[in-house]
């Protein structure tokens, strides 16, 4: 009888070790959950005006399969010292589309120089390149822009610029990216040194092909070239291979760089999502999983509208495009495109005289699945196909 009080009397304290442990660690977490929760005030919030923010009328069915997902739109700026509350082009346009039930997260780039409509709500049709929409409204013009032409009901955005990316990247210790041919590591050096002017960081030039890690200076001045074969089709896929292998850094980063992390970048960022929905969030993209990436559009082809708006990408056409788009992000077989943006494709048809089957040999082939962006206009796409005010 004595032997069993003393057994209970040992496993007692032994249970109020463990219970003494737990408590400890759940006070670690708390505590670090509320350091970074009063973070979050140094992002720069500001809110969309909804009344400038418009949506298409959309079918019911449509409707449903947006259920279950959170669909972000992200800006790249190019703003130099602007900042990111100023308008400018954004030169970066991503969908970040999050399952909420898989955890699997689609990036879908849209080429800046896709040929939409960029006006505002209420405002006549305005035809030009994606990348406008911002330095037009900002980004209720520039959410307005992807959800009246695709048909999307975006609510929340995030903006940068590519001196935040940059910095980010040297506090997680640079990124692994493969530079693929002397092409390539050429034009990679050409920006070097006016990005390390602007972005402050270290101006030594990648010195061979290859595997390799790039400090922040290097892997931006990487996502922003577009004159080799592919043009602005195959900067997209640089830009969220970039992307891709910082969201690998981060995951395995340390507490101290993650500190780093929160109190330089935060600042540069600009986002209508409050400090509950970023929390939210990033518990999804703790258990981050890549479920596809690609560019929009998928079948494609260049022309020139005019002299002062330059070479544009064509959607060929835009109906049968964001119809694919839908599939790619929702999952869905049978999805009827609105009325708007049937309007809008029939408009592009008649303005480039791009039909559905313009570029018929590379219809949603699968090729810019994850990063292998590889499709090819139809037409010879130039070095000058996507050029624009800004570098």
């Amino acid at each position: 009888m004595a032997r069993n009080k003393k057994i209970s009397k040992r496993q007692r304290r032994k249970r109020k070790l463990i219970l003494f442990i737990i408590e400890i660690i759940i006070l670690i977490l708390v505590a670090g959950a509320l350091y970074v929760y009063s973070k979050l005030d140094l992002i720069k919030s500001k809110k969309l005006d909804n009344t400038k923010v418009g949506k298409n009328e959309v079918s019911e069915e449509t409707q449903k399969t947006f259920k279950g997902y959170t669909t972000i739109a992200c800006f790249g700026l190019d703003n130099r010292e602007q900042g990111v509350y100023e308008s400018g082009n954004s030169d970066v346009i991503l969908l970040m589309n999050i399952n909420n039930d898989t955890h699997e997260v689609s990036l879908m780039s849209v080429y800046r120089d896709t040929y939409l409509n960029v006006a505002g709500e209420g405002e006549n049709e305005k035809f030009q390149k994606a990348n406008a929409a911002y330095a037009y409204g900002g980004p209720e013009q520039a959410v307005t822009m992807l959800n009246r032409n695709l048909d999307l009901e975006i609510d929340n955005y995030v903006a940068f610029d590519f001196k935040a990316v940059a910095q980010a990247i040297d506090i997680l210790g640079g990124v692994d990216i493969d530079i693929e041919s002397e092409e390539e590591r050429k034009y990679l050096n050409d920006y070097v040194s006016y990005t390390s002017e602007y972005v402050g960081g270290s101006d030594a030039e990648v010195e061979h092909t290859g595997l390799q890690t790039l400090n922040g200076v290097q892997a931006v001045s990487y996502a922003r070239i577009r004159y080799t074969s592919g043009d602005d089709y195959k900067r997209a896929e640089r830009q969220r291979r970039v992307l891709t292998e910082m969201i690998k850094k981060a995951k395995s980063a340390s507490l101290t760089e993650l500190v780093n992390l929160v109190d330089t970048v935060f600042p540069q960022i600009s986002t209508d999502l409050g400090k509950s929905d970023i929390m939210s969030m990033a518990k999804v993209m703790i258990k981050y999983d890549m479920a596809n990436s690609g560019g929009f559009p998928y079948s494609k082809d260049t022309f020139t509208p005019s002299k002062s708006i330059g070479s544009v990408v064509v959607p060929c056409d835009l109906e049968s495009n964001v119809i694919e788009l839908h599939k790619r992000l929702f999952g869905t077989e049978d999805y009827t495109p609105s009325d708007t943006v049937k309007k809008y494709s029939e408009k592009i048809v008649d303005l480039s005289g791009y039909t559905a089957d313009r570029s018929a040999d590379n219809r949603f082939s699968g090729q810019d699945e994850f990063f292998g962006d590889g499709t090819q206009s139809t037409t010879d796409s130039g070095s000058d196909a996507t050029e624009d005010t800004t570098e």
